[in-house]
């Protein structure tokens, strides 16, 4: 049995709170939620409704601001109001607490949209850790020399969150006691490092027992932000406990990164096929010289076929994700026999990368296609110098000369969500790293489809994409940047299979090698680079392989 925080009722004379000035993506987030739009307005609504009772309108209500929305004019960064309020200014606060809360039910909405984080593994943090050596009045661990702060049980490290909500666990083992109070606070530390206001929770040392000395509570996390859990003891309390165990779902420090990451090699990723995958999800080493649908991992990098295309692409060798999609589109072309004289090529969001370069010195003839230089969309891209707007951005020289190049390479401008009905009869298709972005999971996995109509029968699609290690429920699924889940491929690997094409089967290992396991985080590396963090989750290349139906 639990304690949990009780809920607060819904009307009250004092209220204390913090608005936070919203970043531009919290306020275009209610643009972007489809129709979770109108859910929010419902909250706006009802929290309206709410703020305009009789209890909220008081004269006399105690409003306490920790900082205030920047409307029109910069304020200053704290301002308290504790005095009595007259009626006729009620309705202007009233607007300030309904924008709070509609950006605080936006977040909440952002949150339920990218799913439960309560499926997570949880973490241990040290109890101690924030102030060492510090003695706990509550358990007596910590060290020996006397605490700073009056009643000091606890104080964790402060943990990173990427959004979404955060659930401390504390464990009193042994606890006994008749008096005085925990105080427990979520405290918060914004992404410049400046405090904000915590989360405060107070438990008599009574229920604390009789729940077996377990406590939770939780907090909503922002973007960019850290939060740490800190407990103290009021002067009139005789608690003692022998052992102080915290734990957190929803952090996303390097700890809580890997813990995910182990159990989704532990549970899903290693699960067999079921129903009409059964056979076609293998339980098999992923490996270059015999390459079938996989992901990538440190086992191939350390093929001699790998070195072998590096040279090739005129690479030096390295253990990174993206160097990998290139080897293994060349490798699984050549392995299947599509990577031939002759044979014709389409590629999309081709941007600068070198295999078209690659196709033309072999003699094959390709369509290079990237988004039209003149689509907002493509702004990201050419910002980075990484569209292909034309023949001349795209040729690499050192990979094969002019003549041949322009002779067998053409461009054209191509919306990957809308592939012009033409651009059929091909021999292969490919694509690496490109269909995460256009615009959700579904329309990635539509452009699959899609791209298989535009090869002749027996004709090869290989597309490389983003792969979520962490979770095969909750996900980014809409947005700039979508994180394929296992299910999804799966998911159009029976969409592929129904429709008569062949799915060359897939396999989820996820490498057995110490490199396999190690996690970059931003700012990123450039080796080794397999495994990287996005946002709360952990994400490496996938390549799928689809022959169309004969």
């Amino acid at each position: 049995m639990r304690w949990r925080q009780p809920r607060s009722p819904p009307c009250c004379s004092s209220i204390s709170f913090k608005i936070q000035p919203p970043k531009r993506a919290d306020m275009g987030g209610a643009t972007e939620f489809g129709n979770g739009r109108h859910r929010c307005r419902k909250a706006a609504l009802w929290l309206s409704i709410l703020l305009s009772s009789k209890d909220a309108q008081s004269p006399f209500t105690s409003i306490r601001l920790n900082s205030v929305l920047r409307i029109g004019i910069e304020p200053p960064s704290t301002m308290t109001i504790n005095a009595p309020i007259p009626a006729r200014l009620a309705s202007q606060h009233d607007k300030s607490k309904v924008h709070a809360l509609i950006v605080r039910a936006i977040r909440w909405w952002r949150d339920r949209r990218s799913g439960s984080r309560r499926d997570e593994p949880a973490v241990i943090l040290q109890p101690f850790s924030f102030w060492p050596g510090q003695a706990s009045a509550l358990s007596g661990e910590g060290g020996s020399q006397p605490s700073i702060v009056p009643g000091y049980a606890f104080h964790t490290d402060y943990v990173p969150s990427t959004g979404g909500r955060l659930s401390f666990t504390v464990r009193l083992h042994g606890l006994t006691g008749t008096r005085g109070t925990l105080m427990i606070n979520v405290n918060g530390l914004g992404a410049t490092a400046e405090p904000i206001a915590p989360k405060t929770m107070s438990v008599s040392i009574d229920k604390l027992v009789s729940a077996g000395g377990e406590v939770e509570i939780s907090k909503l996390g922002l973007y960019g932000h850290s939060y740490a859990l800190m407990g103290t003891l009021t002067d009139d309390s005789d608690a003692r406990a022998e052992r102080i165990e915290i734990s957190l779902t929803g952090g996303d420090s390097s700890d809580a990164l890997r813990t995910r990451f182990e159990a989704a090699r532990r549970e899903f990723l290693a699960e067999p096929g079921r129903g009409p995958l059964r056979k076609l999800v293998v339980r098999q080493r992923a490996t270059l010289e015999s390459p079938i649908s996989q992901m990538c991992t440190a086992a191939q990098m350390a093929e001699p076929i790998y070195a072998q295309w590096c040279e090739r692409m005129g690479n030096v060798p390295t253990r990174h994700r993206k160097q990998w999609e290139f080897v293994f589109i060349l490798r699984a072309l050549e392995y299947y026999g599509a990577l031939r004289a002759g044979a014709k090529g389409l590629g999309f969001g081709v941007g600068i990368e070198p295999l078209s370069s690659i196709f033309a010195a072999a003699g094959c003839q390709v369509v290079a296609t990237d988004l039209a230089a003149d689509d907002d969309r493509a702004r990201a891209w050419s910002d980075t110098d990484q569209l292909g707007a034309n023949l001349r951005q795209i040729h690499n020289p050192q990979l094969c000369d002019e003549q041949t190049f322009f002779d067998l390479v053409t461009y054209r401008a191509v919306d990957m969500n809308a592939i012009p009905a033409d651009l059929v009869d091909f021999d292969f298709t490919w694509s690496s790293c490109a269909y995460e972005h256009l615009g959700s999971i579904e329309a990635g996995l539509a452009f699959f489809e899609n791209s298989i109509k535009c090869l002749k029968p027996g004709g090869l699609a290989v597309h490389t994409t983003e792969l979520n290690l962490s979770s095969n429920d909750a996900t980014l699924d809409k947005g700039g940047t979508v994180i394929f889940r296992r299910r999804d491929f799966e998911e159009l690997a029976t969409r592929l299979t129904a429709a008569g094409h062949e799915v060359i089967p897939i396999t989820f290992d996820s490498g057995d090698d110490e490199l396999d396991r190690v996690i970059d985080l931003p700012p990123y590396a450039s080796d080794p680079h397999l495994k990287l963090q996005l946002m709360r989750w952990v994400a490496t290349s996938f390549g799928m392989i689809v022959r169309k139906k004969s």
